[in-house]
């Protein structure tokens, strides 16, 4: 089991096992198996470390499986779930949730799945591996998607070859701007304007790709 004490060290770095994760427990002087996520986010809110992780051990799976049917990539799915875990942590003496814990979930990992299109900041295959029949039962046009899918390719290919040529360098081999701009001999301020270029013209496909996320 990761404890909260490393993951918390590390931050969203940790890429836990997940037989580990639901079959390991940190054992504690009280029994925090035995509350509910009501009464752990009470204690939560007090900044109890331990509930805070008992919580973790309960809904991880819950959490990755719900964000990987819709991206269908274990890394993205790991980025999201780490990123809102952690979120959860460091805002832990604001946090209201209204609702059921596992509900609250679902909808934080829509909503920063939908950003993640959004800004283009995910992998340019995101968008294909991408699986929005999970979202709901159905309540959203299934041609609609696919049309936007075919049309970001489209609109990648059809981007000039150098800013073709950085953008996938930053999306798909996760390089920082100032590795590209070392890799190909040209300056940060290019490499901005390239990716700026590109997020430009898929503005609005992506947009309402992430739009069917939420709305779902």
């Amino acid at each position: 089991m990761v404890s909260f004490f490393f993951f918390l060290k590390i931050k969203i770095n940790i890429e836990p096992c997940f037989d580990q994760i639901l079959c390991r427990r940190i054992s504690f002087m009280t029994d925090f198996s035995k509350h509910s996520d009501a009464a752990l986010l009470r204690l939560l809110k007090s900044g109890d470390h331990y509930a805070y992780t008992e919580l973790y051990n309960k809904n991880w799976k819950f959490l990755y499986n719900s964000a990987y049917n819709i991206l269908r990539n274990h890394q993205d799915t790991m980025d999201v779930c780490q990123t809102l875990f952690m979120w959860i942590w460091e805002h832990h003496d604001q946090i209201e949730i209204k609702t059921n814990f596992r509900a609250y979930l679902f909808v934080a990992a829509k909503y920063r799945i939908a950003n993640l299109i959004r800004d283009g900041r995910g992998r340019t295959d995101l968008f294909e591996n991408a699986d929005f029949e999970h979202l709901s039962d159905g309540d959203f046009n299934p041609l609609e998607v696919k049309e936007l899918k075919n049309l970001i390719r489209q609109l990648i290919e059809e981007l000039p070859p150098k800013c073709r040529e950085i953008f996938i360098m930053s999306r798909e081999r996760a390089m920082s701007h100032k590795e590209i701009a070392q890799e190909l001999g040209i300056s940060n301020k290019t490499v901005d304007e390239q990716i700026s270029r590109a997020l430009k013209k898929l503005k609005i496909p992506l947009n309402r790709l992430a739009s069917i996320i939420l709305l779902c």
